[in-house]
């Protein structure tokens, strides 16, 4: 089945005076404590009446609900790192390696893999032409 959404954004744009006592508590909290920042339902003072009062909020646009996502039934791996973006292209900074049990055998079919290939290139070539542009600025100096 689908889960029930507990994490929720306050949608400034939108105005509406609200009829039960439960949603104004929750919406004044939230528009107190998180007024631009996602929250959880767990966050709130008094998580019983903010059962209550959210869903008057979400039905009229006040409060924007992130679903919550599930995987399949298989097997995942969840791997995170810390990347610098850099106009010289990406470097994982923090992070650990994936381990060797995680690696594949399968291979990409056809399609995806020239579609691969194109993408490798292209990306060389922009180096190539970087660092052309580099080293030619170097000579100039």
């Amino acid at each position: 089945g689908t889960l029930r959404t507990t994490v929720y954004k306050r949608n400034v744009e939108q105005q509406y005076l609200l009829k039960v006592k439960a949603s104004r508590q929750v919406l004044a909290e939230v528009d107190k404590r998180f007024p631009t920042l996602p929250f959880t339902m767990r966050h709130l003072n008094d998580v019983r009446s903010a059962k209550l009062g959210i869903s008057e909020c979400v039905n009229h646009g006040l409060l924007t609900p992130y679903p919550s996502l599930h995987e399949y039934s298989g097997k995942v791996a969840h791997f995170k790192c810390t990347v610098l973006l850099l106009p010289s292209g990406t470097t994982r900074v923090t992070g650990l390696s994936i381990p060797e049990y995680f690696k594949t055998d399968a291979q990409p079919d056809e399609e995806t893999q020239k579609i691969l290939t194109e993408i490798a290139d292209a990306e060389a070539k922009k180096a190539a032409k970087k660092a052309a542009k580099k080293k030619n600025k170097k000579k100039k100096k």
